[in-house]
This record gives structure tokens, C-alpha cells and sequence, in this order.
């Protein structure tokens, strides 16, 4: 499994590395990109990231805007790591956050060091590479923490699994997500956030209900900006993922009951 707040495999190893080595996998997704889309696109699609990276910093005074989810209207979510402002994460922060706010003294389990990059979290955290306070390096695959959880959450996490690693395994995510039901306690819940097209075998599997979800949800991004809509999952099946800025166009919110016991 791999960090979720990093964008590609590249990111966790990137601290420290010579600036060579961290411009040429740059440099190699615009050159694969620009074969893909064409060089006019690519520049096109750059100078509107650099433009909206510049106007859109969060700055003290400055309200990041909302966006409507189940009738409720949410901020999105503006910090200045991983530039949320411009992706998924906007959203994705802002989702957890509430949820954790609407289920106050649950206990929380999280796969994937994500919220405690933007703020004080005291649950439980496993994440394979990342390594931080409080956070337990282990395959989700195979977690056995011998205890469950009211609420277990991964933040756009489990696209990585059997897929940004070194054996490439594309049933691996539904063992992680047998794993993590395990975890749940009655009455509670798995909850995921997943953008769309990173890994189409794990799209394929949610669509097909082999990965079987209690409810689906979903959110369009804006082609151009960083807005943000919730729409029926079947108007974001098959929707590309933008590997040049590493920023999905849609996301689902995947939600599962923990199992019942027969």
C-alpha cells in the first residue's frame, strides 16, 4: 500500500533525493503525456495549474469556497500540502473531516497517513511506507489489529494497493477491503474515498459489485477549475484520471456496513 497523500510511488522517496532525480520522473510524464494529448494540451493544461496555484494559495481572510453534498453545503478543504486547492483533496479532507465531526468519540481507524498532514488526529493509523508518530507500518492485506472499529476510513488510499508496489496484484484491494470490514464493528462503517480512473480494475470491480459497497456516491470536478459537484455514480464510470497533475475528475465515496454476524 502506498502513502495516500503522495501522488505517485515516486513521492516516497523524493525527501532528500538529488534534484535530478526528482525532475526526470517529471520530465518523463509530460513527454508521455504530451504523445497522449499533444504538446499544446499539455501547455495548455500547465499554465492553467500554474495560474490557479498562484491565485488560489490560501491566504489569511481568504474563504475557500463550498460545494453541496446530501443537501448540506461543506467548505472546501485549502492547505498548502499538496496543494489541495487544486485537487481532489479539496473535497476529500473536507468529506473526512465532517465525517469524523458527525460521529464524535467513535473510534477511528484510518489506512493511510492522511488527515494528520492537516489536522490534530488521535486515532489509529496504518500506513506501509509513511513513517510518523503514532502511525503503524503494516500491509492492509493482511492487517490483523485484533480489535474493531466504529468508523474505518481511507482517503483515495486503496487505488494504490497491489498496484504501486513491487508485485502488481489487481485482486489485492478487495482483500484489503475484506480486511478492513473485519475491523468494523457492528453497526459501523467502512468508509472510502476513491478517484476514478487511477486503477480501472478496482473501477471495474466497484461497478461490477464484486467489490460490494452498501452505498455509492460520487463527486465531478469542474474540466477547468477546482469546483466540485455531486452527481449519480453512473455519470462518472470510465472518467480518466489526469496523470500529468496527478488530479482525478471525479471521486467516489464508497461506503460499507460492517458485515452482519450470522
Amino acid at each position: 500500500m502506498r502513502g495516500p497523500d503522495d501522488r505517485t510511488a515516486e513521492h516516497h522517496y523524493c525527501a532528500g533525493m538529488p534534484l535530478l532525480r526528482r525532475v526526470l520522473p517529471v520530465l518523463a510524464r509530460v513527454i508521455a503525456t504530451s504523445r497522449q494529448r499533444g504538446v499544446l494540451d499539455v501547455l495548455a493544461s500547465s499554465g492553467r495549474w500554474g495560474r490557479q496555484w498562484v491565485t488560489g494559495r490560501p491566504r489569511p481572510g481568504r474563504a475557500p469556497g463550498v460545494f453541496a453534498w446530501g443537501g448540506r453545503t461543506l467548505p472546501y478543504f485549502a492547505h498548502r500540502y499538496h496543494y489541495t486547492w487544486l485537487n481532489e483533496r479539496a473535497v476529500e479532507v473536507s468529506l473526512a473531516l465532517d465525517l469524523l465531526e458527525q460521529h464524535p468519540g467513535a473510534d477511528v481507524l484510518e489506512i493511510g497517513n492522511v488527515l494528520g498532514h492537516y489536522a490534530d488526529v488521535t486515532h489509529a493509523v496504518v500506513d506501509k511506507y509513511e513513517q510518523a508518530p503514532g502511525v503503524l507500518n503494516a500491509d492492509v492485506a493482511d492487517l490483523d489489529l485484533s480489535r474493531d472499529f466504529d468508523l474505518v476510513l481511507a482517503i483515495s488510499t486503496l487505488e494504490h494497493v497491489g498496484l504501486d508496489e513491487d508485485v502488481i496484484d489487481p485482486n489485492k484491494p478487495a482483500r484489503a477491503i475484506e480486511r478492513l470490514r473485519a475491523h468494523v464493528r457492528p453497526g459501523g462503517m467502512l468508509w472510502i474515498t476513491h478517484p476514478l480512473g487511477y486503477n480501472t480494475t478496482f473501477d471495474d470491480q466497484l461497478r461490477s459489485g464484486r467489490i460490494p459497497s452498501s452505498r455509492l456516491r460520487a463527486l465531478r470536478r469542474d474540466a477547468r477549475r477546482n469546483v466540485w459537484r455531486e452527481v449519480p455514480p453512473d455519470e462518472v464510470w470510465g472518467t480518466s484520471y489526469d496523470r500529468l497533475l496527478y488530479t482525478a475528475h471525479a471521486v467516489l465515496v464508497v461506503e460499507m456496513d460492517a458485515p452482519q454476524i450470522v
